[in-house]
C-alpha cells in the first residue's frame, strides 16, 4: 500500500510537470509566419457573432458574420495587427463582441480562479496522499505492538493453564 501511494504521488507531479511544460511551451508561439486565411480565421474564432446565440463569427454562416470575416481579411491586407482589428471590432459593438473576457478588472478573477483552483487542488492531494502515508506506517506500528500484547497475554494464559493443569 505504502509503494502505491509514493508511485501515485510521483505520477501526480510528473504530470503537473508536464502540464507547465507544455503550457508555457504553447505560449511562446508567435503569430509570425501565418498568412492571411489563417489569421482571419483565428480572429473570426476570437470575435461572437452579433445576430447568432452563442456562435462565434467563424462558426456563422449568418450575411453579418461574413462580412465582418471580410472586414478582418480587409484590415489584416492593410497590415493591421491582432490588436487593432480587435479594438475596431470592439469600438464598433463593445466588450460583449470578444468571445473571452478581457483580463483586466473583475474579469482577472476568471483568469486566475482555474489556475489557482488547480494549484490548490494539487497542493491537497499531495497533502491527502502524504498524510495517507503517514497513517499506514502509524497503523502498522499499531498493529505489531498490539500484536505482540496479544501474543505476551496468550503466552502467560497458556503458562497458567499448563500450571493448573500440572497441580
Amino acid at each position: 500500500m505504502n509503494n502505491y501511494l509514493i508511485k501515485s504521488s510521483h505520477i501526480l507531479y510528473i504530470f503537473f510537470v508536464f502540464i507547465m511544460l507544455f503550457g508555457f511551451q504553447s505560449l511562446s508561439v508567435a503569430d509570425e509566419g501565418k498568412n492571411i486565411d489563417d489569421q482571419t480565421k483565428e480572429l473570426s474564432y476570437l470575435l461572437m457573432c452579433p445576430v447568432c446565440q452563442g456562435q462565434s463569427v467563424g462558426e456563422s454562416n449568418s450575411n453579418l458574420a461574413h462580412d465582418m470575416r471580410d472586414i478582418i481579411r480587409k484590415q489584416l491586407e492593410a497590415g493591421r495587427s491582432k490588436e487593432e482589428v480587435l479594438a475596431y471590432f470592439v469600438s464598433s459593438y463593445g466588450e460583449s463582441i470578444l468571445s473571452s473576457p478581457p483580463p483586466k478588472g473583475i474579469n482577472w478573477l476568471l483568469w486566475l480562479l482555474p489556475g489557482v483552483g488547480i494549484i490548490l487542488g494539487g497542493i491537497g492531494i499531495t497533502l491527502y496522499l502524504f498524510k495517507a502515508q503517514k497513517e499506514d506506517k502509524n497503523e502498522g506500528s499499531q498493529k505489531i505492538n498490539t500484536q505482540a500484547k496479544m501474543d505476551n497475554e496468550y503466552m502467560k494464559r497458556i503458562e497458567e493453564e499448563l500450571k493448573d493443569s500440572d497441580s
